[in-house]
């Protein structure tokens, strides 16, 4: 379980053919894992995307990566730059990537639903 603390939120208006918003709220997560019998705090980070369609239903969809960074600042970070560029969490993973400079995120979840 891992403890979840917002960082931003913001609202993304779209003008296509059809006028639209969605807000993204960052967050960081924090979790206690046991290496070789020592407790230590890593850090990640969660991007979750609303939007309400045209049928009045609301679409939902979050993308948490745990584990990626050994700070809550560094975690806090990274939220700012991906809320200063929109990132949505089908892309989070892939510049979350970039920014630690590997390709071996193994520990994340992601999720779209609609209510």
């Amino acid at each position: 379980m891992s403890i979840r603390k917002p960082i931003r939120k913001v609202t993304v208006n779209v003008e296509e053919d059809i006028k639209r918003n969605f807000i993204l709220e960052y967050f960081t997560l924090e979790k206690e894992v046991c290496v070789e019998g020592a407790a230590h705090n890593t850090y990640g980070i969660e991007v979750l995307k609303r939007e309400r369609t045209q049928l009045s239903t609301v679409r939902v969809e979050y993308r948490k990566v745990f584990d990626v960074f050994c700070t809550e600042e560094e975690a806090k970070n990274a939220c700012h730059i991906l809320a200063d560029n929109t990132v949505t969490p089908v892309s989070v993973r892939d510049i979350v990537e970039q920014l630690i400079g590997t390709e071996e995120i193994e520990n994340e979840e992601y999720e779209v639903m609609a209510v």
